[in-house]
């Protein structure tokens, strides 16, 4: 039976703006929500950035050992009825709760956090957006500030040392108990003694003094890890417990930078989606595999919400890409195009460019540089399906 109108719009999202006809709708289920909400005293963590945050919420749950007593909400929650859904679900069996909330809309977050009410607000990132706006960081950086500006007085606030937009926010926090993670030592919570081991991972030391290594690939991930373990001290959790968690719970969600070894070569599956963060990240990664492999292979499909001026977004990433120890590049998509011709406008860097139509010419392309100890990085727009590439590459894991 097909819905009404007005719980189709509130399934796919609870709107401050809602038109006049379902206003009171709206208004109804909202207080019923905070109502539900307000019944339990546990911790609920918010968990806001640009970035990082389902890596981060599995470390959690990897840390808490899959608690089913902990509620979650789904990986790459994006709606503001996406968090309000999963409060809803909220019983007496729960002990903590940990709610992704990856809302753009600066209203809908203020709202999603309004309802959500958490005990721990936690920023992983702005995100340095080399190729966008500085005004468009100070617009996400304005709206993510909601979370920290929501706590209690006996909340905490998790905020990321090493970018400034996030460090800052502490400013403005109604508690004072503020956390910060990086790689700076200022922080209470610092990686250090950094060892990339290609396929094997990253081992790192907290604090200078305790030892991790985890099937992650990029320094992303460990901001990751640093902000999963500040939580989880908040939480009372040992050293020793997040680090058994962590090592014999935590692997990165499919798509998501996770490696898949082919037939003597290996893959970083970054396919799920392609911001301008997400791709200068995802290169970061593959070049820390420079002394594992033969040839470093990045295949790279169009950028998502590449902003007014797609042309020139890609060719500037083409600019960022040239600079890289990148061996090969092989593009997908109209846009993809204009990333091979950055490139080739800084000639200097010599490396293999190929242009593909499409998925199948792709996969014809990439057979030369399968196998012999090579590197591949798939990463590309989410309509652009790339993960049906990877299976297509290595169909034992598929």
């Amino acid at each position: 039976m097909e819905k009404s109108k007005p719980e189709n719009l509130y399934r796919d999202e609870i709107s401050l703006l809602a038109n006049e006809e379902i206003s009171e709708y709206i208004r109804l289920n909202l207080r019923k929500i905070i109502s539900h909400r307000e019944k339990f005293d546990i911790p609920v963590i918010g968990i806001a950035g640009t970035e990082g945050k389902t890596t981060t919420k599995r470390m959690l749950m990897a840390i808490l050992g899959g608690d089913k007593a902990v509620l979650e909400t789904a990986p790459n929650c994006s709606t503001a009825w996406g968090v309000t859904s999963t409060l809803l679900k909220m019983n007496a069996g729960h002990r903590a709760a940990i709610l992704e909330m990856g809302i753009a809309n600066p209203q809908q977050f203020k709202l999603a956090v309004e309802v959500a009410r958490p005990t721990i607000g936690v920023i992983t990132n702005i995100g340095e957006a080399h190729l966008a706006s500085q005004g468009d960081k100070y617009i996400i950086a304005d709206a993510k500030l909601e979370l920290v500006q929501g706590l209690d007085k006996d909340g905490v606030a998790v905020l990321n040392i090493d970018d400034d937009l996030v460090a800052g926010m502490a400013r403005f926090s109604p508690t004072p108990r503020v956390l910060k993670f990086g790689f700076n030592k200022n922080a209470h919570f610092f990686a250090s003694n950094i060892r990339y081991l290609g396929p094997d991972g990253i081992a790192f030391d907290v604090n200078d003094f305790y030892r991790l290594h985890l099937p992650i690939y990029g320094s992303t991930a460990i901001y990751n890890a640093l902000t999963a373990i500040a939580v989880a001290r908040v939480l009372g959790i040992s050293f020793e417990d997040i680090r058994l968690g962590l090592e014999k719970n935590f692997s990165l969600i499919s798509h998501s930078g996770n490696l898949v070894r082919g037939q003597n070569f290996n893959l970083l599956d970054y396919s799920y989606d392609a911001t301008i963060n997400s791709v200068t990240r995802a290169c970061e990664s593959l070049t820390q595999f420079r002394p594992f492999s033969r040839k470093l292979v990045l295949v790279i499909g169009d950028i998502s919400n590449p902003g007014p001026s797609p042309k020139e977004t890609h060719q500037k990433l083409g600019y960022y890409i040239a600079a890289m120890p990148i061996d090969a590049v092989v593009t997908i998509g109209e846009y993809a195009r204009e990333i091979a011709e950055g490139i080739r406008r800084l000639n200097h860097t010599h490396k293999e460019l190929c242009c593909c139509q499409n998925q199948d010419e792709l996969f014809r392309s990439l057979q030369g540089y399968l196998g012999d100890g090579a590197t591949l990085l798939v990463i590309g727009s989410k309509k652009q399906k790339l993960h049906e590439l990877v299976g297509r590459l290595c169909p034992e894991v598929s």
